[in-house]
């Protein structure tokens, strides 16, 4: 079968099969990922296409959230931010820094200035364990060929920011 989206109308899929595609496999630049037992939905899978020619507004709406978060010290994601920001900026290399961040002194820049260069390594489509639900995951990187750490995003099926995880 094929996805229906409009801006990736090349991805085909078997129901009930995981999709799981590499960075341009099919027109997408990042990989992109759908759990099985939601391939064999058709429903989940209309959902899978609507959020994915939204990626750039869930890519937005992660940035935006991540900047709210990065000025509110009380929040409850404030330190799981900061470090993946501090980490990038003060604990690499200062070569590896310089690449990731093109400005003079990458040393100076704030991590909320610091969230505009992150780009979209991944989007997929999850069923939460706990619930069943559907939700989505964006993975988001400075550049995976110098840091493999990455801010997690989890969306729920309406596109609203569920939670965030650094990983790597």
């Amino acid at each position: 079968m094929k996805l229906s989206s409009e801006k990736y109308p090349n991805i085909e899929y078997t129901p009930g099969d995981e999709i799981f595609l590499g960075k341009g496999e099919a027109g997408q630049p990042f990989w992109f990922d759908v759990e099985e037992a939601l391939t064999a939905d058709k429903d989940a899978m209309k959902k899978v296409a609507l959020m994915l020619d939204r990626v750039d507004e869930l890519e937005a709406a992660a940035k935006k959230f991540l900047k709210e978060t990065l000025a509110d010290e009380e929040s409850e994601d404030y330190a799981t931010v900061a470090y993946f920001m501090e980490f990038h900026r003060d604990e690499l290399e200062p070569e590896d820094a310089a690449a990731l961040f093109p400005v003079d002194d990458p040393t100076a820049l704030s991590f909320s200035e610091m969230v505009d260069y992150l780009r979209v390594d991944r989007f997929g489509s999850i069923a939460y364990a706990k619930t069943g639900a559907q939700g989505f995951i964006m993975d988001l990187n400075f550049n995976p060929e110098i840091t493999d750490e990455l801010m997690v995003i989890y969306f729920d099926a309406d596109g609203g920011v569920a939670c965030v995880a650094h990983e790597s």
